[in-house]
């Protein structure tokens, strides 16, 4: 299954008696003639019809059972007995990692071209009765390794930054930072000095481009939004 290309996204499926279930969503990019194959692929690997897990059972996909590893909390490699599911960042929701590490577990959908389904967030439980997501589990590795990186430059380029950026967009900032958020905060930061046209040191710019295009810092929907915003950057010459 490597052939096809994959993306993955964090969230957290909410249940009224089983409280908040973390989950990771894979959707692979395939032609309409390649559904039905990989579905059966995973079907014959263990994966299952994830309805019951939306119904409450948070244990209904103890069958299949895949390793998921990251030294960064952001870093996901998941794989399963035959090869590479997904390797790449994933920016998770606020307090996604802590229910992961309580849990030491993460529930794991999968389906073909599930993020171009409208609203495919909320229509998950739908779309597993209509059998175009299927459901495995990931006894979950997370490490502090490499966080401390992410928040050294989140601070170098916010050091860089705050002495031309407005109030509002350092009240942002802020909220952002304290929120245990350094990736929105860059983000914020970038965004607000669009916004209000101030002159970006070189150094900063060339810092969020070298680790938005690498790959290395931002998930694909911030990595997209990002490389929009630093084309509007105005940059101070060296």
């Amino acid at each position: 299954m490597g052939e096809f290309e994959v993306n993955a996204a964090a969230l957290f499926h909410a249940d009224t008696e089983q409280g908040i279930t973390p989950m990771v969503a894979l959707s692979y990019n395939v032609t309409p003639a390649m559904r039905t194959p990989l579905l059966r692929t995973l079907t014959e690997r263990g994966w299952r019809d994830p309805s019951a897990v939306f119904k409450g059972d948070r244990h209904a996909l103890t069958t299949g059972i895949l390793p998921m590893r990251s030294t960064d909390g952001r870093t996901f490699r998941i794989e399963d007995g035959h090869d590479l599911l997904f390797e790449g960042v994933v920016v998770p929701p606020p307090g996604w990692t802590k229910y992961v590490h309580d849990l030491g577990a993460v529930g794991v959908l999968a389906g073909a071209d599930l993020m171009s389904a409208p609203d495919w967030e909320r229509r998950l439980p739908e779309l597993a009765r209509a059998n175009a997501v299927l459901g495995s589990v990931a006894t979950v590795t997370l490490t502090a390794a490499g966080s401390d990186d992410m928040h050294l430059f989140a601070r170098r380029v916010l050091s860089g930054l705050r002495p031309v950026l407005a109030a509002d967009t350092l009240d942002d900032v802020r909220f952002a930072v304290e929120d245990d958020r350094p990736h929105d905060a860059v983000l914020a930061a970038i965004r607000g000095a669009v916004t209000h046209q101030v002159l970006v040191p070189r150094d900063v710019f060339d810092m969020v481009q070298a680790r938005v295009f690498d790959k290395s810092a931002f998930g694909r929907k911030d990595a997209w939004v990002l490389k929009r915003l630093l084309r509007k950057v105005k940059v101070t010459h060296l």
